[in-house]
C-alpha cells in the first residue's frame, strides 16, 4: 500500500537556506553558483524564450536606463529581470530554486561579505540581454549575460 514518490529536492533544500545560519564561505559559493548558473542558462533562454516573454522583458526594463552605467543595478530590478529569465528556461525546478536562493542573495548583497571597494565597470545592460535573447544566439547571451555579471564577478575576486 505504499506510495513512493519523487523527492521535492527543492523544498529539501529550502530548510536549511536560511542565511543567518549559513556561514560566510558556504554563503560566497551559493553566490558563486547564482552567477554560474545564470550563464549557464543561455541555451534554455534561447530555446525556450517566447515573444510574450522578450515584450515582458521590454516592459520590465521600461524604466531602466537604455545603456550600462558604472553603478551596480538596484536589487528589485534584478529580482524581477532574472526572475523572468529562469521562468523563460521553462525548468521548474531551477524557478523553484532560484525563489528559495532570493533572500540569500540579498543578504549576501546587503551584509558586506562581498568586497565593496571595486570601481564598477561598464556592464551589458537589462535592455542589451533583451538584446542579445532576439539574436536567437546562446553564445552572444552567454558572453552578454558574463559581462553583465561582471561587477558582481569583481566584488567576488578582487
Amino acid at each position: 500500500g505504499a506510495v513512493i514518490t519523487s523527492p521535492d529536492l527543492v523544498s529539501i533544500l529550502e530548510k536549511s537556506m536560511n542565511p543567518q545560519i549559513l556561514d560566510e564561505a558556504t554563503l560566497r559559493e551559493i553566490f558563486e553558483m547564482r552567477l554560474a548558473l545564470e550563464i549557464g542558462m543561455a541555451d534554455l533562454i534561447i530555446k525556450r524564450v517566447r515573444p510574450e516573454d522578450i515584450a515582458e522583458l521590454k516592459k520590465i526594463v521600461a524604466d531602466e536606463p537604455d545603456e550600462s552605467s558604472h553603478e551596480i543595478f538596484m536589487i528589485d530590478q534584478e529580482i524581477r529581470f532574472h526572475g523572468k529569465l529562469y521562468e523563460i528556461t521553462g525548468n521548474e525546478t531551477l524557478k523553484k530554486f532560484q525563489k528559495i536562493l532570493l533572500p540569500v542573495f540579498d543578504y549576501v548583497h546587503h551584509s558586506g561579505l562581498l568586497k565593496k571597494n571595486i570601481e564598477p565597470k561598464e556592464y551589458v545592460s537589462h535592455g542589451g540581454l533583451i538584446k542579445l535573447i532576439e539574436t536567437r544566439s546562446a553564445e552572444k547571451l552567454r558572453n552578454g549575460m558574463r559581462n553583465h555579471l561582471e561587477n558582481h564577478f569583481a566584488r567576488l575576486f578582487y
